[in-house]
């Protein structure tokens, strides 16, 4: 049963896009250390009332799964402070990881990086700049699956 955060909890239900309320959902999960990337994505995620985690490094990345599955996992292909293809093999082995959407990104000219994305698992592998252009489309198909998965939202006791 989902439950209202912020101003929705007082009474006040913000209309998101699509006229949906905010929900508490599944976060998306961002594994990399860029900060000025991460921020772009945060403000869409924000838009869309979804919660955002962070992971730059293999506990980092440890700490946010022990949480469960995100509702999408994007990961940096030339992240340099953990192992991409390790992180992605490690989203993969959670329970449901198999479904789980994962998208890798990385610069047009490295074709290794891009290889080894796919290699690991993930199901899209986009260059950066097709990645941004696609960012706010992309979280916006997982907001609405949220929004499906958990159904109306209501009040929490």
């Amino acid at each position: 049963m989902p439950i209202l955060r912020g101003a929705a909890r007082a009474g006040f239900v913000s209309p998101l896009p699509f006229g949906m309320p905010e929900v508490i959902a599944r976060p998306v999960l961002v594994v990399m250390s860029d900060l000025m990337f991460r921020s772009r994505i945060a403000q869409v995620t924000d838009r869309l009332g979804l919660p955002l985690r962070a992971a730059k490094s293999p506990e980092q990345l440890e700490r946010h799964l022990a949480n469960g599955a995100p509702a999408l996992a994007i990961v940096d292909l030339e992240c340099d402070s953990l192992d991409p293809s390790a992180a992605i093999h490690r989203l993969r082995a959670l329970p449901g990881g198999a479904e789980l959407p994962i998208v890798g990104y990385a610069g047009h000219t490295n074709a290794d990086a891009i290889a080894a994305g796919r290699a690991a698992g993930a199901g899209v592998v986009l260059a950066r700049s097709a990645f941004t252009a696609q960012l706010a489309a992309i979280i916006e198909r997982i907001a609405l699956a949220e929004r499906a998965r958990s159904g109306p939202a209501t009040e929490a006791p």
